[in-house]
């Protein structure tokens, strides 16, 4: 039982994608699977690589625009960690490159880790919008089938609401209210000396969003954030292309929201079983085979997973950084013992 709870987030990333798995597999076409490979124009990546890269130097500057902190942090830095912190999230479980970035920087600049962690949180809000953005339009342009409506308006709900509860969270701060409130019932004075730590880490968490008091640095996030999505959709388009599928720029759309809308659900590294499966459902509405799919699925994330993947073992390794370093790191900013050192 011990070992069932210390590694429960590990254990229900595997169940959930075993599930998906099975639905991918189920009734494959396996000779079609390999043909794909075969068909598939690997000098389409030439183009795909240096973009790609390209758009994860933007996502970074997006950051540096969230944080908020001026010419201390640089847009070289803020590309490098930004990318190292996502190649974590995709082999470790439970968003481990978050808490690592929130970490890194913090110690690095002297500054709350939950603060940092509160800017990571903003900036998948704002990725989340981005995606309905486009998912929306693609909607709007090529499919309304019920389905897809109805993962439409479940985004919406999700990440505009998100927004509105942390942006009223922030601009009407009531944490000291709340809990200094909590503090005077009777039964719940003995807490008191623990209300005072959480309300200390939720100040500091919910500074993280200080963006918001800077409408020309929160556009430009924001508007860095569709760029970075829309050069995702292109290049998306494209690899589809070298696969000798002619569609319009709606079939990337679909595959990119889905895409994004996956890595919200558990499974193991690098998402096995929801990431192949999203690709597969987008590509179904085009009645693309689910063998192709697959195929066309694999090319893609092994591509993404080998570029960032080889950008953070040179961002570590120029900064004398290990793996048992960058565990204890993360390990270190979900302890009990850092809370206090994050206040």
């Amino acid at each position: 039982m011990q070992i069932i709870k210390k590694h429960k987030e590990k254990i229900l990333g595997c169940i959930v994608s075993l599930v998906f798995i099975g639905l991918i597999f189920w009734n494959i076409d396996f000779s079609r699977l390999v043909a794909t490979f075969k068909i598939f124009n690997y000098k389409t990546l030439f183009i795909f690589v240096p973009l790609y890269i390209f758009s994860l130097y933007i996502r970074g500057v997006r950051w540096k625009c969230l944080l908020n902190f001026g010419g201390e942090f640089s847009s070289k830095d803020s590309f490098f960690i930004f990318t190292a912190g996502n190649t974590l999230n995709s082999y470790l479980p439970a968003r481990a490159g978050d808490f690592w970035r929130a970490y890194h920087v913090g110690k690095n600049l002297n500054e709350s880790k939950a603060k940092i962690l509160g800017s990571i949180i903003l900036e998948r809000i704002i990725d989340g919008i981005s995606i309905l953005l486009l998912l929306t339009y693609a909607v709007i342009t090529y499919c309304k089938q019920s389905w897809i409506l109805n993962i439409t308006y479940i985004s919406a709900a999700l990440f505009l609401g998100s927004f509105a509860f942390f942006y009223i969270a922030f601009k009407y701060n009531k944490i000291d209210y709340i809990f200094e409130s909590l503090s005077k019932i009777k039964i719940l004075e003995k807490l008191t000396p623990l209300f005072l730590k959480v309300s200390s880490l939720l100040k500091n968490f919910i500074d993280g969003f200080q963006v918001l008091n800077n409408p020309k640095s929160f556009f430009l996030a924001f508007c860095a954030s569709g760029v970075a999505w829309l050069i995702e959709c292109i290049l998306t388009y494209i690899l589809i292309l070298g696969f000798g599928f002619h569609f319009g720029i709606s079939i990337a759309m679909f595959v990119i929201s889905f895409l994004a809308l996956s890595t919200i659900i558990p499974s193991s590294s690098i998402f096995v079983g929801p990431y192949q499966y999203a690709y597969i459902l987008a590509l179904g509405i085009y009645n693309i085979d689910k063998s192709n799919g697959l195929g066309i699925a694999f090319i893609h994330q092994i591509t993404i997973m080998l570029i960032i993947t080889a950008i953070s073992v040179f961002y570590f390794f120029s900064n004398n950084k290990n793996l048992t370093q960058i565990q204890a790191e993360i390990e270190n900013n979900r302890s009990e013992k850092d809370l206090t050192e994050i206040m």
